[in-house]
């Protein structure tokens, strides 16, 4: 069938954009070798094995793998760019309060280290 092997055309397009050779791709979806290669060239394959593959490589656009329509890569919508944002600045949020964290463990450290050599009241003197 021609539309297997435009597919697979379009996968090894995609493959060889990302840098991926078959077996590293093959141990990514837990394929075979010979299996990610009938894939690429253009045999017949399952849709489970497509629906594994659009289900790892999130950035490749399904409407220019199988139509040749559009751009290999998805554009982010306005709502992803978005949520990029806000998880950015989470990240940097939670980094400033691990930071503070680990000066407060500090400083507690010196504190008890200094305690250290008082003795406890109750210890008799020897």
């Amino acid at each position: 069938m021609k539309n297997f092997k435009e597919i697979g055309f379009r996968f090894k397009k995609y493959l060889k954009h990302n840098d991926l050779g078959v077996n590293e791709v093959a141990k990514i979806l837990g394929f075979s070798g010979s299996q990610v290669s009938n894939i690429i060239n253009g045999k017949n394959f399952g849709s489970d094995k497509m629906f594994k593959i659009l289900n790892h490589f999130t950035d490749l656009n399904p409407d220019w793998l199988f139509t040749g329509d559009g751009s290999m890569l998805k554009t982010k919508t306005k709502e992803e760019s978005n949520t990029d944002t806000r998880d950015q600045y989470i990240i940097e949020l939670q980094r400033e309060r691990i930071e503070d964290l680990k000066e407060k463990v500090n400083e507690l450290k010196k504190i008890n280290e200094q305690g250290s050599h008082y003795r406890i009241a109750s210890e008799p003197d020897s």
